[in-house]
């Protein structure tokens, strides 16, 4: 599979610490696994996960520190190039620079027509599940591992061990494949959301396979090969684009 070829050419070409367990060694050093006979595991000791929340609260205290002036609640309404000058209009007000970042996320199409065609960052719908486990104890940091897996069917399926929220935390890549319209996506959780997330459940993490305790739902922006968009704008170099982080953009932030 591409997820384990892949962590492997890494662990070699960065001389990371790393072991190669079958299914049957992998469940019996974490028992909440039950993975098929065929499947293998790539299994880095000191592999672990970012505290979002956190980390952003401490990329806008670093860059109040620098001097950057934060403004939250304030929709952009458009942006402009004028005789070399960006200009940003909002909700509040209008402000002139000399160079403009947009990181917009699932909006960066709404802003950047040239990521429109082709469609270079497409947002989708995605939902996740916290169970409460049959077993705790095989779900809690140290005897569960952070994790993505790939199935037969090619499907990737992602999650951690209980920490912070008391439930187990999974997710699918590309959960049901609902390209949407961030201001008008549906945020509800349906049972449809659930069934998907209940199948790997069964398969992969039976004693996981308890009552849900809460799902939510998120949005990635895909790009067409799920690489990042980290570029200037064709016409206005003054103006740089980061977007299409289609998942897995966040740990690569910092």
């Amino acid at each position: 599979g591409r997820i384990v070829q892949g962590s492997l050419r890494s662990c070699a070409q960065h001389k990371l610490k790393h072991e190669v367990l079958t299914s049957a060694e992998l469940s019996q050093r974490f028992p909440g696994f039950r993975l098929p006979k065929t499947m293998k595991a790539v299994y880095q000791q000191d592999g672990g996960f970012v505290l979002s929340e956190r980390a952003i609260l401490r990329y806008v205290m670093a860059a109040q520190a620098l001097g950057a002036e934060v403004r939250a609640r304030e929709a952009v309404q458009h942006w402009e190039v004028k005789r070399g000058r960006v200009i940003v209009a909002t909700d509040k007000g209008r402000y002139t620079a000399s160079r403009l970042v947009i990181t917009a996320g699932a909006w960066a199409s709404k802003l950047i027509a040239a990521l429109r065609k082709p469609k270079l960052a497409v947002p989708e719908r995605q939902v996740l599940i916290w169970t409460q486990p049959k077993r705790p104890e095989l779900f809690q940091m140290g005897a569960f591992p952070v994790f993505i897996l790939e199935s037969v069917e090619r499907d990737l399926y992602y999650g951690m061990p209980v920490y912070g929220l008391p439930g187990f935390k999974l997710g699918k890549y590309h959960h049901r494949k609902q390209n949407v319209d961030p201001d008008r996506m549906d945020r509800e959780c349906h049972p449809e959301d659930e069934a998907v997330l209940r199948s790997a459940l069964r398969r992969y993490f039976p004693e996981a396979n308890g009552p849900t305790m809460a799902m939510k739902t998120c949005m990635f922006t895909n790009s067409p090969d799920e690489h990042f968009v980290l570029d200037l704008h064709p016409e206005f170099p003054q103006v740089s684009v980061a977007a299409g982080f289609s998942g897995h953009g966040f740990k690569f932030a910092s």
